[in-house]
């Protein structure tokens, strides 16, 4: 074929079509972001504490491990959850003379111990659920045996790697915030005996990190939690905090919701800790592993997702010289987190530490 007819020849049919079609393809993925991690876990485990005098085993003190379930999932397993962490554990009253350590943690049984939970990780959503009791041997509530105390927790949580590509008003290697908002919500049920209290607690925490092209190391994190008997507690809670991130690098965000019961406590937070808002930078598009692994769209995922309407918007710009600076609240709150608003603006911290690169 002569370069006359070549040119002449329509692109429909050229022989250099497929070669065209091939370069173009690795343009885009050249262009695409970055594979992001992304696994979680949810867990149940308790154990019981026995400080004791013995005739016949003399002084001393044991933690006795009860039963525990561990659940995960990652990215490659096709899976929307880590499935349901699930225990229900005791340790009766009955009769004694047949084994020493059940004699002494029961007090030769007449006291029993037991504790119930579970916890789950569905999709981004944190659940966890635990409660434990102390009974007498006619299988009534007590505030406590006299040597042995029971104590169980559930928790599930996860980690992932976010991406921002630069933009049109940030190029690589610059430095962005945003303003990610964690909702909480549960309650602690009295014990069965109203005249014995209940003790049970829940926390969660969000933590970011990342290592920015110059070998510098940045982390950051806020927390929120309540307990049985806090005053302050009105089922729900919304903390606000601004993070940091670097432009074309990829940044770890780790959550994970904590609950915990003594004795007789209980602490139910099965209706899951969430983000429920993400502010981006005026432009930016935000990726995350969860979304890579098929859990959902980040709008699924994440609630309120949206962008800064202009580029010098403090929610998504750091100010280093001031702790990364101030922030204002999304436009339109969550209803449910408005007038606890003001409790989130003080979780502020913010650590840096240089790491030079070997």
């Amino acid at each position: 074929m002569s370069r006359t007819s070549l040119r002449k020849l329509p692109l429909a049919k050229s022989p250099w079509l497929p070669l065209c079609l091939s370069l173009l393809g690795l343009a885009t993925q050249a262009q695409a972001g970055p594979a992001l991690s992304f696994s979680s876990y949810a867990q149940v485990s308790g154990y019981t504490y026995t400080n004791f005098t013995s005739p016949m085993l003399g002084s001393g003190n044991f933690t006795l491990n009860g039963a525990s379930d561990y659940r995960y999932n990652y990215s490659g397993l096709g899976q929307l959850s880590t499935g349901v962490a699930s225990v229900n554990y005791s340790i009766p009253t009955g009769p004694s003379g047949l084994d020493p350590i059940y004699d002494v943690i029961t007090d030769s049984g007449q006291y029993g111990f037991a504790y119930s939970g579970q916890a789950e990780t569905f999709k981004l959503k944190l659940r966890t659920q635990i409660s434990s009791s102390v009974v007498d041997v006619n299988g009534s509530p007590v505030a406590n045996a006299p040597s042995t105390s029971v104590s169980a927790y559930s928790q599930a949580g996860w980690s992932q790697q976010f991406y921002i590509a630069p933009t049109a008003n940030r190029a690589k290697g610059s430095y962005g915030a945003i303003l990610v908002a964690f909702t909480m919500d549960g309650n602690f049920p009295p014990a069965l005996d109203p005249n014995i209290g209940s003790s049970g607690s829940a926390s969660a925490q969000i933590s970011s990190s990342f290592t920015d092209l110059a070998g510098v190391n940045y982390q950051s994190s806020f927390s929120v939690g309540s307990y049985s008997g806090d005053a302050s507690w009105t089922g729900a809670t919304t903390q606000y905090k601004k993070l940091l991130f670097q432009y074309g690098t990829a940044f770890s965000l780790n959550a994970y919701q904590y609950v915990n019961s003594y004795n007789n406590g209980s602490a139910d937070f099965f209706n899951t800790g969430r983000i429920s808002t993400i502010e981006l930078p005026l432009g930016a598009t935000l990726e995350s592993g969860a979304e890579q692994a098929g859990l959902g769209s980040v709008s699924a995922l994440y609630g309120n997702v949206f962008n800064a309407t202009t580029v010098d918007d403090p929610n998504t710009n750091w100010d280093f010289g001031n702790n990364g600076g101030g922030f204002n609240p999304p436009p339109v709150p969550e209803p449910a987190s408005a007038a606890l608003l003001l409790a989130g603006l003080g979780a502020l911290g913010f650590i840096s530490s240089r790491r030079r690169r070997d």
